[in-house]
């Protein structure tokens, strides 16, 4: 571990001034600022790792094919050796990009609490009433969520859009049937991920504005009764997120287990067909089954990357707010 502390450690990302501390505007600016070149390290070892994860799909179908046309076995045990390499520098690959990811993340939640906390202290002595409650949400438990998306915030959409990316081309390459088949697996969730998100991403900043005022209402004794009906409306609120959340998490998986039946159907019917080999369509279920991960990914970083992106426009209309004055949030889509 300390070669990956090492690395990563021969330039860190440039922390903030200590002058005139400002956040930016939008989150996207944040993370290239907080990562500086790093950001470029981490999505180039990215793309290296989805290519790593691509490979072993064509030397398994070769496996195959070399057993079904009684090849040799010396041919069967070179590509079975070309796959363990493929997979040990697939594992390699991405225990560094998993390394670098976390640190980056810390190095960007020890920036942002920097910049929070002298900015408080700045609009203290200007003589803003931002609530106390209000100042510790935002640099303990705020700058934490935003720090941990920051260092997978560009890298693993390239690891898992390149790698379903270059799955779906291959699979062209081998049946362009097989592969639309492929896609209508993720077709229908087109339609009902967004709009389940956007229901997700309303009351996660709802709930963020409530543990706020749960923080103020809990440091001011003569507030107790109104802290505990705001802890029930935070307990009704993350209860409406779970609801979705599994429901969502439901009609994926519904999705992707009748996609794998119709790629299985229309599969064996082109190779009773002779259209296709029984190889292609063992190939085809392999890439199905290796599909779901990747999109799941996808979807769950759309999912951070909008729910950050509110909690991050929270913190910087908070800190931009004029005194006495209560910063409204600004709707994200997803």
């Amino acid at each position: 571990m300390k070669f990956f502390r090492f690395v990563a450690a021969i330039s860190e990302p440039p922390r903030p001034p200590t002058q005139g501390l400002t956040l930016p505007s939008s989150f996207l600016r944040f993370v290239l600022l907080s990562g500086g070149w790093h950001q470029a390290a981490v999505c180039a070892l990215s793309v290296a790792v989805f290519l790593l994860n691509t490979a072993p799909i064509e030397t398994q179908r070769r496996i195959i094919d070399t057993a079904v046309h009684a090849g040799s076995i010396r041919a069967i045990l070179t590509l079975v050796l070309l796959q363990i390499a493929i997979v040990l520098a697939y594992g390699l690959a991405k225990l560094a990009m998993n390394v670098y990811r976390a640190w980056l993340g810390e190095c960007a939640t020890r920036d942002l609490r920097f910049v929070v906390t002298q900015r408080l202290e700045r609009m203290s002595e200007e003589g803003s009433d931002l609530p106390n409650g209000t100042g510790l949400a935002m640099i303990l438990a705020e700058a934490d969520d935003i720090g941990a998306f920051v260092g997978s915030s560009l890298s693993l959409p390239i690891v898992e859009i390149g790698f379903l990316t270059s799955i779906f081309i291959y699979l062209a390459v081998l049946d362009l049937k097989m592969m639309f088949a492929s896609l209508l697996i993720l077709a229908p969730q087109f339609v009902f991920v967004p709009l389940m998100q956007r229901a997700i991403n309303r009351r996660v900043a709802r709930r963020t504005r409530l543990l706020r005022r749960f923080g103020d209402e809990i440091l001011s004794p003569s507030k107790a009764e109104s802290s505990t009906r705001r802890l029930d409306e935070v307990f009704t609120v993350d209860v409406g997120v779970f609801e979705i959340k599994f429901s969502l998490n439901f009609l994926m998986n519904l999705t992707y287990s009748l996609g794998s039946l119709l790629v299985l159907a229309i599969g064996c019917v082109l190779v009773v067909q002779g259209q296709t080999e029984i190889a292609t369509v063992v190939t085809f279920l392999s890439a199905t089954t290796k599909i779901v991960d990747p999109w799941n990914d996808v979807v769950d970083w759309a999912r951070g990357f909008v729910m950050t992106t509110v909690k991050y426009n929270l913190i910087v209309q908070a800190l931009a707010a004029p005194p006495g004055e209560a910063a409204s949030p600004t709707p994200a889509s997803f």
